[in-house]
Parts: structure tokens; sequence; C-alpha cells
């Protein structure tokens, strides 16, 4: 009995915390088919977010813009500010498959993947295949 009790409150107290926030993803007209499911862990007493991204049915970097190179994971706070590089996306061509595990310093953002020419450049080209507002 204590340990279904203990097991209940720890279910009660997950979700009082809210929990991660899940979003599953469509692609832009750019990369027709492809999905991603995004987990976010807000960290409200720490300021951050903790992202789990996960890509499907995803075409090579090249065919969604000519040469192309990378996905590249971006973030801003609010349309009002310019976008940070989060991290290239884990790109597996063989099973279209795209991932990507990292922390973003704001607890609500605007979130998007592009294809890149340069997996290095300080901002989003345009050529946006996944986006989505995490809050």
């Amino acid at each position: 009995m204590k340990i279904a009790s203990l097991v209940v409150c720890f279910s009660l107290a997950l979700v009082a915390c809210g929990g991660p926030l899940k979003y599953e993803v469509p692609s832009s007209a750019r990369a027709p088919g492809a999905d991603a499911k995004v987990l976010a862990k807000v960290q409200k007493d720490q300021s951050l977010t903790e992202l789990e991204i996960e890509a499907t049915n995803l075409a090579p970097p090249g065919r969604v813009t000519d040469g192309a190179t990378a996905y590249v994971v971006w973030h801003r706070k609010d349309s009002g500010k310019a976008w940070t590089r989060s991290g290239g996306l884990a790109y597996n061509e063989s099973d279209r498959k795209g991932k990507w595990t990292g922390t973003v310093p704001e607890t609500a953002f605007d979130l998007v993947i592009s294809a890149e020419k340069d997996a290095s450049g300080g901002s989003p080209s345009g050529e946006t295949v996944f986006s989505q507002h995490v809050n």
C-alpha cells in the first residue's frame, strides 16, 4: 500500500508541475511529409527549457533548398528579437531522421528548424522546415 501511495503522490506532483510540453509539428511546404516531435521541459526556476527534437521523413537538406548541407535549430524570445543558433540537427540521410537535444535560455520562445548552406550562419536563411512556439 505504501508503494501505491507514493506512486499516486509522485503522479500528482508531476501534474501539479505541469510536466513536459509535447508538440507534434508538421513540416512546411519546403519538406512535405516530414514531421517533428518536440518535447520541452520548462524549468522556470532556472529560466531555461530542455528540448528534445526528433524529425522523421525528412528529405536531405539539399533537396529542400539548392546548396543546403545541414539543418539548424534556432530560437528567439519573440518576433522583435534576433534569432539565436541553438545547434545543428543531427541528420541521418539513410533513415531520413534528425535529432537534437539541448537547452534554450528561455521559458517561452519561437523555435524553427531550417535548411542551411552554412551550418554556422548567424541567422536562418528563410528556408524553414519546422516552426513552433514553445510556451
